[in-house]
């Protein structure tokens, strides 16, 4: 190991701990793993990350990014054929099935360890990205319920207890039973 080391870009410290849990899940992620991988001491990694905890948030962060990454692009498409903010839920729950598909662990990783953290945070990012004003009453509710909805049934899809056709029926389902009404709002 290369004691005394420097990382050049920490950035890169991120992009091999993403590396890793796709590789093994979050379950096999560990800091001595990605301080070999990146050719440092594990204590190394503590000059730059408070602990393992740290690392893990800027990795959420990171995965996050990706998770909705060109998503606001797809949203402005299909705003741009006059499509409604409303109906943007669809275009996000069709994004996260192929995130779920190409990303399966890292996936896993942003929608278990995100379940923990404040509802608003995560839910005003989705809001913004499908151009709906900060929603209050029953439009937030019945939108937090489709986005829970969908969070599960990608999980699902990555476990094999769904497919993605039926996360398509039940996530159509779940839209006219939850937010089809608002469209008109």
């Amino acid at each position: 190991m290369g004691r005394g080391k420097k990382i050049v870009d920490i950035d890169l410290v991120i992009e091999e701990a993403i590396a890793l849990i796709e590789e093994g899940g979050v379950e096999e992620f560990s800091t001595r793993r990605l301080a070999s991988r990146l050719g440092i001491s594990a204590m190394t990694l503590y000059n730059y990350y408070e602990n393992r905890g740290a690392i893990l948030k800027g990795t959420l962060n990171k995965g996050l990014g990706l998770m909705w990454k060109g998503l606001d692009a797809e949203v402005a498409s299909w705003r741009g054929q006059g499509g409604s903010s409303v109906g943007a839920y669809r275009i996000l729950a069709d994004h996260l099935l192929a995130f779920a598909q190409t990303r399966p662990s890292l996936c896993r990783f942003v929608l278990t360890e995100s379940a923990g953290n404040s509802r608003s945070a995560f839910g005003n990012q989705i809001e913004e990205i499908c151009g709906l004003s900060p929603a209050e009453g029953e439009l937030a509710r019945d939108a937090y319920l489709f986005e829970l909805l969908a969070f599960a049934l990608a999980l699902k899809v990555i476990s094999g207890g769904e497919t993605p056709e039926g996360f398509r029926e039940l996530v159509g389902e779940g839209y006219e039973r939850l937010l089809s009404r608002h469209e008109a709002a």
